[in-house]
């Protein structure tokens, strides 16, 4: 019988040119530069620039969540390992390895760039704990978690505190996710373009579109939402470099985007939509930052370019599904969670058909199955939105 080593993931082939896990982590961080530079100009410079602040600290507070969140990610992990692996660890510099081998300032990082530019220290802080040790610590950290840390923390945010999210730390008046530089939105009262649009009987440009500015304001991302998620400019050239570097599979952003771009498409003729409102819908809620950064994480991602493929089509058609038919104005992050339920699923029988190339009568059936939920879901969305 043969004997195979079985590791944890991220997986690294021969054809990935030498790669290693850490050069992939420091290429994922290059690859956020430009998002976290335009979170900084957006959110800080420009306030300092039109003088829109009311105190210096108002001013330079997304600047600090940037840099505390990826810290104290950092720490928790550490002290997580401490108490995880206190038997094997014999010094602090035996604690500082196992830290820096686990990438742990990540999660903190990107809990951080999805979350509202001025939401409260602490239900930031603690989110991120929940999503360390509840998303990766307790499946045995790094290579181990079948979901995505970030992602964890950004549901417990959402579900635990969802009132205190939209509420400005410094202004409860004022929304959290308007940053003081976009004077232009005081008039919707800090909502982002997708929290207004789920508020709206009559969808037309006018209405979900022009209060924001036009397409122009959502490829740019001067527009009130998260603070890494606005800007698709900036993910775009994430997104060239990490696909350059090969350090993700450039076809999951894609087949996800296309997804929701088709599934709305045909959703938004009853209203007469045309082409603006697929365009709206995939240059807003941080559908451009889900598909690029997390729905190709290479912990929790499949392993085959099959898996790949039909988890990127599940995402879409759900990620239209909780954004528009469920109280979600949203969905990327519920898409991927749910998504991450399924992903040693969908490894069991896209690997068996890369190694035997079939199924088994008993398993054909259930890819059946998963082929015509997709389906179902894809015409559900267009129905009934």
């Amino acid at each position: 019988m043969e004997k195979y080593l079985v590791t944890n993931a991220p997986y690294l082939r021969s054809a990935d040119n030498g790669q290693t896990t850490g050069i992939i982590m420091r290429d994922l961080f290059i690859g956020l530069c430009p998002v976290i530079l335009f979170s900084i100009y957006q959110n800080v410079i420009r306030v300092f620039t039109l003088h829109t602040y009311s105190s210096v600290l108002e001013a330079i507070y997304p600047l600090i969540t940037l840099i505390v969140a990826p810290l104290f990610s950092l720490l928790v992990e550490t002290l997580c390992l401490f108490i995880m692996k206190r038997k094997e660890i014999h010094s602090f510099t035996d604690l500082l390895i196992e830290a820096k081998n686990g990438f742990g300032a990540f999660p903190g990082l990107f809990i951080v760039l999805i979350s509202p530019v001025y939401l409260k220290m602490w239900v930031l802080l603690l989110s991120i704990a929940v999503g360390v040790v509840v998303g990766k610590m307790l499946f045995g950290g790094f290579g181990q978690n079948i979901f995505n840390p970030a992602i964890i923390g950004r549901a417990f945010m959402a579900f635990s505190f969802s009132s205190l999210m939209s509420k400005n730390c410094f202004n409860e008046n004022v929304s959290s996710y308007l940053s003081t530089g976009n004077t232009l939105y005081d008039a919707l009262a800090g909502a982002t373009p997708l929290t207004n649009y789920s508020t709206l009987t009559d969808i037309k440009f006018s209405t979900v579109v022009s209060p924001f500015g036009n397409m122009w304001t959502y490829l740019f991302g001067t527009y009130p939402g998260a603070l890494g998620e606005t800007s698709v400019i900036a993910i775009l050239i994430g997104f060239i470099y990490l696909t350059l570097r090969r350090t993700i599979d450039y076809k999951v952003p894609l087949i996800y985007i296309a997804t929701v771009f088709v599934t709305t498409f045909f959703a938004g003729l009853k209203y007469g939509g045309g082409i603006w409102y697929p365009t709206f819908q995939i240059l807003t809620g941080g559908l451009f930052f889900g598909a690029v950064y997390m729905a190709t994480e290479p912990v929790t991602s499949p392993k085959t370019d099959l898996g790949r493929a039909m988890n990127a089509l599940m995402l879409g058609v759900l990620t239209v599904l909780f954004r528009l038919i469920g109280n979600n104005p949203e969905g990327v992050a519920t898409a991927i969670v749910t998504m991450n339920i399924f992903g040693l699923l969908i490894n069991k029988y896209c690997v068996k058909m890369r190694v035997d190339g079939k199924l088994t009568k008993n398993e054909l059936p259930q890819l059946i199955i998963y082929i015509v939920i997709f389906l179902v879901i894809f015409v559900y969305d267009i129905v009934m939105i």
